[in-house]
């Protein structure tokens, strides 16, 4: 079992608001891409002073909150509401969120053009832009002069840092495939949403992953792929069994969802034509042809500019092949004590779930009734505590073929 412990740290400055919180947390959680949460607890002393430096490091908008296991970071967030309504409990709630939402709360106030600029160049861009409102991308003449004062530049570079985060360097910062997109200061997007548009037609991914710098302190690292963060199954050096190091499992098939051809399209966004997907590009012939009903959906490019049919048919590849046959979402169980242990997984991790149950009996020469290729898109940790035992459970999807 895992010694958890919860440190604060200010947003802005970094500096260590507290460095042993005693919160009862009931769970914390990552996704791919964003959107990860904590829900957690502040028991309070009857004595106020007891409980005021404990209250004042989990102040609302200025507190990050780190979670370690075993002296290692394993979750950071912002500590962004207190739920409270009640004293009877004796206790302050905190609900926090990963580093992804501060950008949610940050708004494009400039007209921005990024012209077959590298992918993760114009991702670590608008990250920049966020904490600062400086890019070189910014549009020259464009922009109005009330968005760009002298007064609001200047509180941006006091209220907008956002410490103990570390970009990409060196190679990482170049996915070697290009973007163009185009952000009008007077639509105040929300940089957050920019990003779902890089995930969804550019195929990025991303996570904001805790960990120690080269010094040994807390710090917030940003990793980008193209196509597919995480390691290839060798890589992780992990399988994930039933009955073995998973005590349970969900065999979630969300037919509901799925779909069997997909019509992919694109907006102009600058360009004479309108796209669309070519048939059969954007179905599952296979399945089809299986005797599965048709099943039809839509799916928008939006971002950047599409240039070819080439482009928006492989994309609808893409789309189908993420949405057709049920779309079948293991829910994977690991105990507190078990290997993996959370600092062992990378979001997007490539691995083999094995399982034998009644729902997947033996194979007569006694193989697992499942072995299938699952990558790990999120987790959820339950730490130790009251009427509650440590163990976490894997989101998983499909691996995306190389």
């Amino acid at each position: 079992m895992a010694t958890y412990t919860y440190q604060a740290t200010d947003l802005i400055s970094g500096a260590v608001l507290a460095d042993n919180l005693p919160l009862t947390v009931q769970n914390f959680s990552v996704q791919l891409n964003g959107s990860g949460t904590l829900t957690a607890q502040l028991p309070l002393n009857e004595v106020y002073a007891v409980n005021a430096p404990f209250v004042a490091a989990l102040e609302c908008r200025r507190a990050v909150l780190w979670v370690l296991a075993d002296g290692y970071p394993v979750w950071a967030g912002v500590v962004w509401d207190w739920p409270d309504t009640s004293r009877s409990q004796g206790v302050l709630p905190i609900q926090a969120q990963t580093f992804d939402s501060i950008w949610s709360h940050r708004l494009i106030t400039d007209t921005l053009e990024y012209q077959a600029v590298d992918l993760f160049q114009a991702f670590i861009d608008l990250v920049n832009y966020g904490t600062s409102k400086q890019s070189s991308y910014i549009a020259t003449g464009v922009s109005p002069a009330a968005t760009r004062t002298a007064a609001y530049l200047q509180m941006v570079a006091a209220s907008g840092p956002v410490a103990r985060l570390v970009l990409p360097s060196g190679s990482a910062t170049m996915a070697g495939v290009p973007w163009t997109a185009s952000y009008v200061w007077s639509d105040l997007t929300q940089i957050s949403s920019t990003w779902s548009d890089m995930c969804s037609s550019g195929q990025l991914e991303f996570a904001f992953t805790p960990g120690l710098d080269s010094s040994g302190n807390l710090a917030v690292f940003l990793r980008l792929a193209y196509l597919q963060l995480g390691r290839t199954a060798q890589q992780a050096g992990y399988t994930l069994s039933y009955p073995g190091n998973c005590p349970d499992y969900g065999y979630q098939r969300t037919g509901s969802q799925s779909s069997n051809v997909v019509w992919a399209t694109a907006p102009p966004n600058g360009s004479a034509q309108q796209w669309q997907s070519v048939y059969p590009h954007g179905a599952d012939t296979g399945d089809l042809g299986a005797g599965y009903p048709l099943m039809e959906s839509t799916a928008s490019w939006q971002g950047s500019v599409v240039t070819s049919q080439a482009q928006i048919d492989s994309w609808a590849d893409g789309q189908v092949a993420l949405k057709t046959q049920a779309m079948t979402l293991p829910v994977i169980a690991v105990g507190g004590s078990g290997y993996p242990r959370l600092r062992d997984i990378t979001l997007g991790d490539s691995t083999t779930f094995i399982a034998t149950s009644a729902l997947h009996p033996a194979q007569p020469n006694g193989a697992p009734g499942l072995s299938i290729p699952v990558r790990v898109t999120g987790w959820t940790a339950y730490p130790p505590g009251p009427n509650q035992a440590e163990s976490y459970q894997l989101t998983t999807s499909g691996v995306i073929a190389a």
